[in-house]
């Protein structure tokens, strides 16, 4: 008989500090004075990452002028406007902190700029090194420092917003999460809309027809999850 270890029931979370001039984010801040932070990481089938970053105190045009100089910057496109920051799209092309924590297994939860200095918070799994990822990031990112380790809790309460997101989010495939969110963040949703169907499909590199089915059967599992929760997903 196999005896399966426990899981833990608490995870660790790193958080570094990135001086590094040649992630584009963090040169951003310091070319510019914004301020800026990452809203969502997703992980395209083509292996580029599809990034969406709030900017502060710049004008839109300065932050997409950058963007087209930036090798590692595949596409840039401004999403949505508000008193509260501007937010971009970015399709990544190139290396970048996100990647390079991808490659090592650990998960990115935050990332944020201002005066050129980027701040990393990112989750090691129980399977993962933390020194192996750790130096990993400092071996591609030379100018940087960890911070912080510190262990937190595994478990979301379902009674509170992250656990319902929790909920929701597991009824759903990856592609149809990823459709969804990405709908979203683009504005597909708003009125007047500000994303076509097309745009959010080219953001993820899908067809059009494709990103649309996603989105319909995102939408019904969610809506059956929130009003008939006994009911049965497609």
């Amino acid at each position: 008989m196999t005896v399966r270890e426990p899981v833990p029931h608490t995870t660790t979370e790193i958080e570094l500090a990135v001086r590094d001039g040649d992630c584009f984010f963090v040169r951003l801040s310091a070319e510019t004075g914004c301020l800026l932070r990452l809203e969502e990481l997703i992980h395209r089938a083509d292996g580029r990452l599809l990034q969406y970053f709030t900017v502060r105190e710049v004008a839109p045009d300065d932050v997409l002028r950058m963007a087209r100089d930036e090798r590692a910057i595949g596409e840039a496109r401004l999403v949505g406007e508000g008193p509260d920051g501007n937010l971009f799209q970015f399709v990544v092309a190139g290396p970048c902190v996100t990647a390079t924590l991808a490659d090592t297994g650990a998960i990115t939860r935050d990332v944020s700029a201002a005066g050129g200095v980027g701040r990393v918070v990112a989750t090691v799994p129980a399977h993962a090194s933390v020194r192996a990822v750790v130096e990993t990031f400092q071996t591609r990112h030379p100018e940087s420092d960890l911070l912080a380790r510190r262990e937190r809790d595994r478990s979301t309460p379902v009674r509170t917003k992250a656990g319902v997101h929790t909920v929701l989010a597991d009824r759903l495939t990856e592609k149809q999460y990823e459709a969804l969110r990405t709908a979203y963040l683009s504005g597909y949703f708003a009125w007047p809309r500000e994303s076509t169907a097309q745009e959010c499909a080219d953001a993820l590199g899908i067809a059009q027809p494709t990103f649309s089915q996603h989105v319909r059967t995102a939408q019904h599992k969610v809506f059956t999850a929130l009003f008939d929760p006994t009911g049965d997903d497609p």
